[in-house]
């Protein structure tokens, strides 16, 4: 069996075609917002959550604009986990007493915080938080704790500082970081 010239032609142009569109950007495009070409979400695998004990080495977190709210990280429960992610517990005490237990995470790549627990006083358990996504830090306002936990202690070219260890004596120490103006304005 022969093929003309025009037939070979076309079966060319076919397969060129065909293989250009394989391997074409679009087919594995993605957003800046972590989506891909037709919307779904892609976000790197996440460690499952194991709730720590409850605090009790209570490591106090030196801001710089703090107000009547204390903030302190629990020792025991800073944890490092894949994708640049460090975990802890954060308790907020106010001077009269009432606190608020939080177990949380910051992602170091990507400059942002999760809420995966709350502590519950009377049953003295952890209560999972529902509808727990990624939220952006900003530099100031009420998330002030999570940049100066993000800034100044966790995190320092978009990864994590150090081990666990080295984290919690940076809070401990009141160590802060130089502002790096050049990554801020790169991350936004």
């Amino acid at each position: 069996m022969t093929f003309s010239a025009s037939a070979r032609l076309r079966a060319t142009l076919l397969v060129g075609l065909l293989l250009g569109l394989g391997f074409s950007p679009l087919t594995h495009a993605q957003s800046a917002d972590q989506s891909g070409l037709f919307g779904a979400k892609q976000s790197p695998a996440e460690a499952p959550v194991t709730f720590p004990r409850a605090p009790a080495d209570l490591l106090h977190v030196h801001i710089t604009a703090s107000g009547a709210l204390q903030f302190y990280v629990d020792r025991g429960s800073i944890s490092v986990e894949p994708g640049q992610t460090v975990r802890y517990t954060l308790v907020g005490k106010t001077p009269d007493g009432p606190r608020n237990i939080t177990y949380e995470g910051i992602n170091c790549a990507t400059r942002q915080w999760k809420l995966y627990g709350l502590w519950n006083d009377a049953s003295q358990k952890w209560v999972a938080a529902s509808g727990g996504d990624w939220q952006r830090i900003p530099e100031n306002g009420a998330t002030r704790v999570h940049a100066t936990l993000y800034s100044d202690d966790f995190c320092h070219n978009r990864a994590v500082r150090g081990t666990p260890a080295d984290l919690a004596r940076r809070i401990e120490m009141g160590l802060h970081a130089p502002s790096d103006n050049s990554l801020m304005t790169n991350e936004r």
